[in-house]
């Protein structure tokens, strides 16, 4: 509750809304002006300066392209597992179906042996398939840690560009104008440099020195 009134009491004392650097002409709506609508007012000698910006991290995650591929990959890994999961499942049923008919032709310690056997594998099935899921997830987090670090570099960017001193996760804010939501900026900043990722790796595969 702290932060969210230090957030609103930040919002207020700056205005809450875009700042110009010049002076507004007469009669202009400076609160109508937003982020996206800087490069119009900087064809026209102004520069907007927002010393305050949000922006929704999982409006970011889920909409950027990075995002999506990531969510993507993940949803096809776990589906795959589970997949996996349910077919191992039915294997071993079906095995304990047969250790179960084969249990009146057995010595009972010759039962006894195979159903140690059975347990042991069930046991080391779950395990594999436990370090698979984690193995899923590691894949997941380390993927939001790379987009979120591309994100911070694009955060940075933007509010050097816009003058802003705070940026804040639209979470931590009570009260906001939505005119300083550079939400749609980030994610157009990582589409950018996902591609320029994506053309530049194929140029890079190519100018690798040939083997002779």
């Amino acid at each position: 509750m702290f932060l969210r009134r230090v957030s609103l009491a930040v919002l207020f004392a700056l205005g809450a809304t875009a700042l110009c650097a010049q002076d507004a002409p007469q009669g202009s709506g400076v609160a109508s002006e937003t982020v996206e609508s800087r490069e119009v007012s900087a064809t026209k000698g102004t520069k907007l300066v927002f010393p305050v910006l949000v922006f929704d991290r999982s409006r970011v995650l889920s909409q950027s392209a990075a995002g999506q591929a990531l969510e993507a990959e993940i949803d096809e890994a776990r589906a795959a597992l589970l997949a996996e999961n349910e077919q191992i499942y039915a294997d071993l049923e079906t095995e304990e179906q047969e250790i179960a008919d084969a249990k009146p032709l057995m010595s009972e310690e010759a039962f006894r042996l195979r159903a140690q056997e059975f347990d042991t594998k069930v046991t080391e099935a779950r395990s594999a398939q436990d370090q698979k899921a984690r193995d899923i997830q590691t894949l997941y987090d380390d993927g939001i840690g790379e987009i979120e670090q591309k994100m911070n570099d694009a955060l940075a960017t933007i509010a050097r560009d816009l003058g802003a001193v705070v940026v804040f996760e639209r979470g931590q804010v009570y009260l906001m104008n939505g005119a300083i939501d550079i939400s749609r900026l980030v994610i157009e900043k990582l589409d950018e440099d996902l591609a320029e990722d994506t053309d530049t790796a194929p140029a890079d595969q190519d100018t690798a020195p040939s083997e002779d």
